[in-house]
């Protein structure tokens, strides 16, 4: 475990250009669809990642051909045409949802395999049941578990994809009816899942890139029914696919210009990208953000915190969950009441995100009110200022925990840049700043490149 990292309040206006990381979101849809595609995909862009490396090393435990070279951003992946090499592994998940689901649903693929999963702590307790019931009840694959039924640790005993109808209650997380809409038309048979009540804007995503690996388009019925037609997928067009950049990773450097001011320039961002999290950007509109976008980048401007609006409002996050948290640590400075709700579901992700952030802020001097789906956030910049000022008369800093959770430490250091005491002195510390390395290794450090400019 590390030690706190204080971060350092920004006393002038943002100027610089900012190059995001790839999207994790991406980055492992396109490895399960390479790996399951005819042919070699080069992957330009990828993430390289806590999370993507674990989905890299459950692929080359079973079998794939893959090269990396990560200081190119480029991943090699050998496709084996809907099979996979080795019928025998033990996969270790870490606390990588995505692994998690889309592996789980990719191994049922191959008839007669057997395969142990297990994860971290927090992963045994993360939602599977639903892709491990529509896997069942289809006859993909059976499951043995070796501690809690419906969670990992378990073994898979696969039977391949057989084709018909299932239903999917992928209500808990969108990832589950994902995993199955890239693995189960790889099959023989032509299949159906029945999925009411999704997320739409990850299982957009993961439509999209199925499309760059030979997939026609497919859209859910009035019902939540999608059917896939069997397939064999193949490398995209000139064996070349591009990783869009993580716009969960752009929404802290979004909020850290309209909190400072100034113009920060965001290359290889298009005007229309797959993920719903650019959506955030419309939040930041009334604090005076402005996002100029061409087919190249996105040019980003901010007014200072004078142009934050003190109209109390309420955001709707749930089709760009992976953000609220983003927001939800900028509240302190916004001067009136704040309702953030559609966030139910992030219950059960890295930690429980809506009791993780009220008590964060709760630490800061807010008040905060929860329900299920929401927070209602009542800034009180006074009291945070004082509870400051209490820390360094004891020669400390406040200290946020982060709880192995990555948008906990992304989202609180935005805050800490703000120059709360007037001093250009820091009075804010991030506890075990290395859980970054899930999605963003390097976060810390584009930071510190922006505040020298």
């Amino acid at each position: 475990m590390t030690d706190p990292l204080p971060i350092q309040p920004f006393t002038g206006p943002i100027e610089g250009s900012l190059t995001l990381p790839g999207s994790k979101s991406i980055t492992n849809r396109a490895l399960i669809l390479a790996a399951l595609s005819k042919g070699e995909t080069h992957l330009t862009g990828a993430l390289f990642s806590r999370d993507t490396s674990i989905m890299l090393g459950a692929l080359k435990s079973l079998g794939f051909q893959i090269k990396t070279d990560s200081t190119k951003n480029s991943i090699s992946v050998q496709g084996e045409a809907g099979r996979i090499p080795i019928k025998s592994a033990s996969l270790n998940v870490g606390n990588a949802g995505t692994a998690a689901r889309f592996l789980t649903a990719f191994l049922a693929i191959e008839p007669g395999g057997r395969y142990t999963l297990d994860g971290d702590p927090a992963m045994r307790k993360r939602p599977i049941q639903g892709l491990l019931k529509a896997l069942t009840e289809s006859g993909a694959a059976t499951f043995e578990f070796h501690k809690k039924p419906g969670y990992f640790p378990l073994t898979l005993h696969s039977q391949g994809y057989k084709g018909g109808t299932v239903a999917v209650d992928a209500t808990a997380s969108s990832q589950i009816l994902s995993a199955l809409l890239m693995a189960a038309p790889a099959g023989p048979a032509n299949v159906q899942f029945i999925a009411p009540h999704v997320r739409p804007a990850y299982i957009a995503i993961t439509l999209a890139v199925r499309q760059s690996f030979g997939a026609d388009p497919v859209a859910a019925d009035e019902v939540g029914a999608y059917l896939l037609p069997a397939l064999e997928y193949t490398a995209p067009k000139g064996g070349i696919y591009a990783i869009e950049p993580d716009l969960s990773a752009a929404s802290y450097f979004l909020s850290l210009t309209a909190l400072h001011g100034g113009t920060l320039k965001i290359p290889a961002l298009s005007p229309k990208p797959l993920q719903g999290d650019a959506q955030f950007a419309n939040v930041l509109e009334p604090l005076g953000l402005e996002v100029q976008q061409n087919a190249f980048e996105w040019m980003v401007f901010g007014k200072s915190p004078q142009a934050f609006s003190h109209t109390p409002a309420t955001i709707d996050f749930s089709n760009f969950s992976d953000t609220f948290l983003t927001y939800a640590a900028l509240t302190p400075l916004l001067g009136c009441t704040y309702t953030i709700k559609g966030i139910a579901h992030t219950r059960k992700q890295e930690t429980d995100r809506p009791a993780g952030i009220a008590r964060e802020l709760e630490k800061l001097g807010q008040t905060v009110t929860q329900s299920h789906d929401s927070l209602t956030i009542k800034p009180n910049l006074s009291a945070l200022k004082a509870k400051a000022r209490i820390a360094l008369e004891k020669n400390q800093l406040l200290e946020i925990d982060t709880y192995e959770d990555h948008r906990f430490a992304m989202s609180f250091a935005i805050l800490g840049t703000y120059d709360l005491l007037e001093n250009g002195e820091p009075w804010l510390a991030i506890k075990n700043p290395s859980c970054c390395g899930k999605t963003f290794p390097d976060f810390f450090h584009t930071l510190e490149n922006l505040h020298h400019g």
